[in-house]
């Protein structure tokens, strides 16, 4: 769901959070650490995990402070995973603009992502209750995540088990908890919270397996991403795995880091390694759509049906 397409009540929580957002992340009296930490909420994005805060928390008694600050805790934390992530991969761009590393250099942007851990961390400890718990277990499983997919660089036989676990947490655990989160600020039942955090787990892996297939398929003036970058670092995603068992000699190609683009692509095209990534995208939004059949008929219902359709959408 774009920002443009959420609806008044959405909106009005949304904008909330992004008075908040630079309220936190610009908090330091010092201007090079307040630019930094500012620097991507101002290039903007999506707001999804917050969103899914504020969505979820729909189930229960919504309006509530706490949902607020652990919206805007989940995507404090979702920016530091992107300025580390740049700096681990060596990203020149990100949301059409440079990252953090490439216009103040490395130092800079890894004390910056770790500002933002850190007033997300404090803003979880605000909400008290559950919250800082919820975001200390994403946060390790996040870190566990990105060291499993470090060390799985450069195997282009890599069992797809794995990279689907590794994803789960890498990515699918700040979509969970994000869920998760809404849920337990708001009060909302066990039932209804269960559901939503499975909704997130499979959403967070639709998600993951589509932004994958953006990076190598993906028109970077939409995405604001340079195309082929995991391929270039040794980090290879579904699609690639996939074309690996399908067509051996990729592999060894690839071990021989003749990793360029345009010579791998039509590889993922012909094998059809690209269309069976696809397919397995929509077999996770399957999944959330059944954890969603258990809720309620109700506007916020339909309004986690369209994030998950707008994942999709992405790639249709």
């Amino acid at each position: 769901m774009s920002p443009s397409a959420r609806p008044q009540w959405l909106a009005d929580d949304m904008a909330r959070i992004e008075h908040l957002l630079f309220e936190a992340a610009g908090a330091s009296q010092l201007a090079l650490v307040a630019e930094a930490s500012t620097h991507l909420i101002k290039a903007g994005g999506k707001r999804l995990r917050p969103a899914l805060v504020m969505i979820s928390s729909r189930a229960g008694e919504p309006g509530r402070r706490a949902t607020d600050l652990a919206a805007t805790a989940i995507e404090l934390v979702h920016l530091a995973t992107l300025y580390h992530d740049d700096v681990i991969d060596e990203t020149e761009t990100r949301r059409g603009v440079p990252t953090a590393h490439a216009k103040w250099g490395t130092d800079v942007a890894v004390l910056a992502g770790d500002y933002l851990f850190a007033s997300g961390s404090a803003l979880g400890a605000d909400a008290g209750g559950e919250v800082p718990g919820i975001l200390a277990r994403a946060i390790a499983e996040v870190c566990e995540g990105q060291i499993a997919e470090t060390e799985s660089a450069g195997d282009p036989l890599r069992p797809v088990d794995d990279f689907v676990d590794t994803i789960g947490k890498k990515t699918g655990a700040l979509f969970r908890a994000s869920c998760d989160l809404g849920a337990a600020t708001a009060g909302a039942s066990a039932g209804a919270r269960a559901a939503l955090v499975a909704f997130g787990a499979h959403l967070g892996l639709a998600f993951q397996m589509v932004d994958d297939l953006l990076d190598l398929t993906g028109d970077p003036r939409i995405t604001g991403k340079t195309p082929g970058t995991d391929l270039k670092e040794g980090v290879y995603t579904l699609p690639v795995l996939l074309a690996c068992r399908r067509q051996p000699g990729l592999a060894g190609r690839l071990r021989e880091g003749r990793r360029a683009l345009e010579d791998v692509l039509p590889v993922l095209e012909s094998t059809g390694a690209l269309d069976e990534a696809l397919s397995q995208a929509r077999l996770e939004a399957a999944a959330a759509e059944a954890a969603l059949g258990s809720l309620p008929a109700t506007a916020w219902r339909d309004a986690l049906q369209e994030v998950l359709d707008g994942v999709l959408a992405q790639v249709a």
